[in-house]
């Protein structure tokens, strides 16, 4: 009996998940409506590879995505850009190489200024041993 109710309960919670995830599909698609579902590609650009292992490659949408990438095995460098639902253009730069994958843009949170404290505390840390003496300079 147990077993059974333990069986009901995570059949609950799978049920549960499963029509949450279902009601923010339809969220989406009421947002998104018709005209983004019903986008086509306007225009469609794919360069092969050259000699060096590069690509390029570029496309548009009825509805305004605008995507250009091009690079190697090793780096990528693109850019898209869109218009948001709010009617806000937004246009994103990214490159992605062996440090990472790298984006830009001004609709993206920026990192508020380091306070002046902790500038001085890592300056303090570079300049002072552990003992807190300071340490002697060496010149390159």
């Amino acid at each position: 009996m147990r077993n059974f109710l333990i069986g009901l309960f995570l059949l609950a919670l799978i049920w549960v998940e499963a029509d949450a995830r279902l009601v923010r599909v339809r969220r989406i698609r009421r947002l998104v409506g018709a005209s983004e579902r019903d986008a086509q590609i306007t225009d469609f650009r794919v360069s092969p590879l050259d000699d060096e292992g590069v690509f390029k490659y570029a496309f548009k949408t009825s509805n305004g995505i605008d995507v250009k990438a091009a690079g190697s095995a090793l780096e990528t460098i693109g850019i898209y850009s869109y218009t948001s639902p709010e009617g806000v253009p937004i246009e994103t730069r990214y490159i992605a190489d062996e440090l990472g994958f790298h984006v830009v843009g001004r609709h993206l949170p920026q990192p508020p200024p380091t306070p002046d404290y902790i500038l001085r505390s890592l300056e303090y840390i570079r300049t002072h041993t552990e003992d807190g003496k300071l340490k002697k300079p060496h010149f390159l």
